[in-house]
């Protein structure tokens, strides 16, 4: 039942710079439409099976979009429990990219056995929330055993000072300029900071800087009306927000982390940055977590329900790669409408961040344009495969 597509992604180099870029995709992006007519368990059910990456957040968002829509009581321990799994999935998804991908990069093999633990993370932290039972469910209550809890999270930091920043994440966070991050990308031998280091050398640390903006806080009220509008099917497909593309990416939620701040100031919204702020955004995880277990009852987080008609629901939630929205319109308990924004639209958007990105791009040879080009597009990091050609 997997739905996915690719990205087809083609450069169009002339005088040593890229000339023109096309993004097109083949992801099916009304997919969705497959839930009308089902109830929110069925729903709920198929959710985390249709969608293969970000199952956790897709399911977070549809499980608020049907309290919205059915005027659900919101419970702190569930708001909990699923913050707690979008945060883990958030830094198992930021671990692929860097212990698979990252290598690549640097021209090593084998890097599959450094991802070895990976998938355990999510399925072990599932079991001690839910047991055996469903963790997406509208009657699902979790388990908040905050000793068990807190093994997870001490199993978790270990494999992050092991396998990425060779110190504590709490210790890590801790560098706060350029100067301190290039003295731990030339004194640590992790496979992150060897990048960091191959993309100094290189002088690629602009590479790919544009000047898009990131995506705002998008209001349930003027979502709904772009949702329920007779244009919505393109906006889905290539969603802008007040005329605008705009970025939704790690980059975008830790901007203002004093390290990405004097990143930005020096390199714009280039490789370095985006590098950077993906390890920042996995540094914070265990920190994240750490205080979601010691306040598990604290209120939960409003969802704006009251600014939409009775039958519909928006759930948003902030997935590894971005910002991931669904929306729910009942009729008679079943679903008549079903729609889902996800992050790869706005970022590869034919005219988004990651296609300015790409035009930015000079080189001397069309190998070193191509590996500039898919470094650039690993770190802004669609939610699918991709191909990309040099023509």
């Amino acid at each position: 039942m997997e739905i996915e597509g690719r990205l087809r992604v083609d450069l169009y180099p002339a005088g040593g710079r890229v000339n023109r870029v096309s993004i097109r995709s083949s992801r099916p992006v009304q997919a969705a439409r497959i839930f009308t007519g089902k109830s929110p368990q069925t729903v709920l059910a198929e959710l985390p099976m249709l969608f293969s990456v970000c199952g956790i957040a897709q399911s977070v968002a549809g499980l608020q979009a049907f309290r919205q829509a059915q005027a659900l009581p919101v419970s702190a321990a569930t708001d909990t429990a699923s913050a707690l799994l979008v945060q883990m999935e958030t830094a198992r998804e930021h671990l692929w990219r860097i212990l698979i991908d990252w290598p690549a990069f640097l021209d090593e093999a084998d890097a599959v056995r450094r991802a070895g633990p990976l998938p355990a993370l999510l399925t072990d932290l599932r079991k001690v929330l839910f047991a055996d039972g469903p963790a997406f469910s509208l009657q699902a209550e979790p388990r908040l055993e905050s000793r068990e809890l807190q093994a997870q999270i001490e199993r978790l930091d270990t494999l992050l000072a092991e396998q990425v920043f060779d110190c504590p994440s709490a210790r890590w966070l801790e560098i706060t300029c350029i100067d301190e991050l290039s003295n731990w990308a030339c004194t640590v031998e992790s496979v992150a900071a060897r990048l960091l280091r191959d993309v100094w050398a290189k002088g690629w640390q602009e590479l790919g800087a544009t000047d898009v903006g990131f995506l705002p806080a998008l209001p349930a009220a003027g979502l709904n009306r772009r949702l329920d509008a007779p244009d919505a099917d393109g906006f889905i497909a290539a969603p802008l927000w007040e005329e605008s593309v705009c970025e939704t990416t790690s980059l975008e939620r830790q901007h203002t982390c004093e390290l990405v701040t004097s990143l930005r100031r020096e390199f714009g919204n280039g490789l370095l940055t985006r590098l950077a702020a993906r390890l920042v955004e996995l540094a914070r995880v265990p920190t994240i977590l750490r205080l979601l277990v010691a306040q598990p009852d604290a209120p939960p987080v409003a969802e704006n329900g009251d600014a939409l008609p009775p039958g519909v629901g928006i759930g948003q939630v902030e997935a590894a790669r971005g910002r991931l929205v669904h929306r729910v319109v009942l009729d008679g308990g079943q679903v008549q409408r079903y729609q889902i924004v996800a992050p790869t639209e706005w970022n590869f958007h034919p005219a988004g961040v990651v296609a300015r990105g790409l035009e930015t791009l000079t080189a001397t040879g069309n190998d070193t344009l191509r590996r500039q080009a898919a470094l650039l597009i690993s770190a802004i990091d669609p939610c699918v495969g991709y191909d990309l050609s040099v023509n």
